[in-house]
This record gives C-alpha cells, structure tokens and sequence, in this order.
C-alpha cells in the first residue's frame, strides 16, 4: 500500500482521538456514597517530605491505639532510607515490630475508600518529586476530593483526579494496620492470610495467629486459614494446638499432601513416631508435585534422625480422644522404652 494512502486513516484517528472527553473520575463512582466521611480522630505528625514515612506509619499506630508511638520510635526502625518505593517492606516489618499487623491493600480506589468507610486510616504513597508518604483520613464526595494528613498540613484536600495521578505515580500502594483480631474490608481470604503468614516467616506467629483466628470466623468453611493457624502454632511451638488446627484442614480437604506432612511434623514434636509415619505416607502417596515431594523427603529425614523415645498417641482425627495427652518423663534406665498409654484427666466443667 502507498504510503499517501495511510494519510486519510492517520487524520481520522487523530480527529477521534482529539474528540475523544476527557473522563473525569467521581467520588461516588468507587461505592463511597455521597457521605462525607473524615476520620477526624486520627493523629497527625507533621513530617518532610523525607521525614514522611516514619510520621505515616506512626500515625496509624498512635490511631490503633498505641499511644507511646509517634516518628521519634518509628524512625530509628526504618533506618537512614528516605521515602523511596523500596522503603515499603521496612514499614511491613516495623509495624510487626510494634504488635500490629500490617496488610497491602488491592489497588484499587474501591479498596482505599472501603477502609476509610470501615473506621481505617489508610497509609499510601505517592510519586511527587521524591515521593511522599501519606495518610488518607476521609472523602468528599460534595468537593470531589480526598482527605489526607500530608507533610505539614493535618487536611489537605486533594481532588480525586489528583490524587490518583500522584497515587499510580507510586505504583498504587497502600496499608492499613490492626492487631489481626479484624480482617481488613478490602481483604480476600487468600490476601489477608498471606499476610499472616508473613508474619509467621518473620518471627510473629502471635500476630499470625490472630489474624488466621480472624479468617476462621469470616471464613469458616475455607482451609486455608486453619492450616495458616496450625503454622503459626507450630512456629509458637504449641504442638497441641497446631496439631488441632491441621485435623481442623484435613476435615475440609481429606485429600490435602501439604497439611498431612505439617501434621507429621507436629507428631514429630509429639514423639507420636508412629502416628507421624503414617501421616508422612499418605502425604507422599497423595503428592504429584516433585518440589514439595523434595520437601516430604526432608520430614523423612527428620524421622530417620529420631532416636528418642516414643510414645502412645490416639489418632489425631479419633473425636474421642482426649484434648491433650501428658508426656511421662523419661526413665534414664530405658530411655528406648515406649510409654503406656495416658489420658488427660477431664477438664473442668463451667
């Protein structure tokens, strides 16, 4: 085709595109309503621009509650980075630090306001000349505006437009924080236990734990949360309790290779020799993935390894056996010698 021929399409795209309105986003479009919402009782440092992480992160800690908490506690915890992108992952990690548990909120306009609707301040960044960290505390539907605590101004008034250039500027990114009792309103079952399990990876099962106990009630049906709490146990070495919340998953999913050798290594712990074997087994019988088949040999080596004693367990999905099982001390003259059987004595009744 002639090149002079292309002219004619080329000048009728450029005329669309010219005619093309401008799309001005609405408040109300991203289910805010046209309630004017401000979280008016939050706190506010003023902050530079450098300065502006440690004062966000602490304002949402001050607001949740802990009150001993402004920049002075935070900032040493973040070290000498300033308001970059890759700051991100210290802010996760300090608000653990401080017994809170942060999540990363979906991208999205819809889940920022949610959690403003919700009661939470919602820490974002925003790409301005170095970038800026900032709390969102409310939404003006009248003015088409949000509300943010921002460097030296405790309101300020950005309108949506604005505000969300600046926001994708930062590549979308925004936090809420609680103690893991209440599952963020933007949250999905996979997000918010993914959290928690970072959490456990990080060394605060506490914090894990709470926040799986919080998906168990929102979801109770689901798996994921209760093998979330077994791990989370686990790493508290809780043995009991992360063995019930394994049993808990495998009531759900029969089926499930991963959970099985969880609950192996819970056994394990336990000195349930046998009952771990047999749990280990059906994992690699029922396992079709080669990487976390690599993973069940290590468990097999840990078995291999064992040369301490062991002792009687009832099968850990048995309904009738008892909640917990005492483990005798060991008798330094036969220190091989399976134990009998023991039984709990029964609790108390309310």
């Amino acid at each position: 085709m002639r090149a002079d021929r292309l002219l004619p399409v080329l000048a009728v795209v450029a005329l669309l595109a010219a005619c093309t309105p401008k799309v001005t986003l609405r408040v109300q479009d991203f289910g805010s309503g046209d309630e004017r919402i401000e979280l008016s009782k939050t706190a506010f440092f003023p902050s530079t621009e450098r300065a502006s992480a440690a004062a966000a992160l602490a304002t949402l800690l001050y607001t949740d509650g802990l009150h001993a908490v402004g920049p002075a506690q935070v900032a040493p915890l973040l070290g000498k980075k300033t308001a970059v992108p890759a700051l991100r992952d210290d802010l996760l990690s300090v608000a653990r630090r401080f017994e809170r548990l942060p999540f990363v909120l979906p991208p999205t306009l819809n889940a920022v306001f949610a959690e403003v609707r919700s009661g939470k301040p919602v820490l974002v960044f925003q790409k301005l000349d170095g970038g800026r960290y900032s709390v969102v505390v409310g939404i003006d539907p009248l003015g088409n505006r949000v509300i943010l605590r921002s460097g030296s101004e405790g309101r300020v008034y950005q309108p949506v437009d604005e505000f969300v250039s600046r926001w994708k500027g930062g590549e979308q990114w925004a936090m809420v924080l609680g103690d893991g009792s209440r599952v963020p309103s933007s949250a999905t079952l996979e997000a918010w236990v993914a959290a928690g399990e970072a959490a456990t990876a990080a060394g605060f099962p506490v914090l894990a734990e709470k926040g799986a106990l919080s998906a168990i009630a929102r979801w109770p049906e689901a798996v994921v949360p209760w093998v979330a709490l077994g791990n989370a146990r686990y790493a508290m070495k809780h043995w009991q309790g992360a063995q019930d919340a394994y049993v808990e998953a495998l009531k759900r999913k029969p089926e499930n290779p991963v959970v099985r050798n969880n609950l192996a290594l819970v056994l394990l712990e336990r000195r349930c020799i046998a009952l771990a074997e047999e749990q280990l087994q059906r994992a690699i019988d029922g396992e079709t993935d080669p990487k976390l088949l690599e993973a069940y040999d290590n468990t097999r080596a840990l078995l291999n390894r064992y040369s301490g004693p062991a002792i009687y367990c009832p099968p850990p999905d048995d309904a009738s056996a008892p909640i917990e099982y005492e483990i005798a001390p060991l008798n330094p003259e036969t220190p091989r010698a399976p134990s009998a059987p023991r039984r709990a004595a029964p609790k108390p009744k309310p």
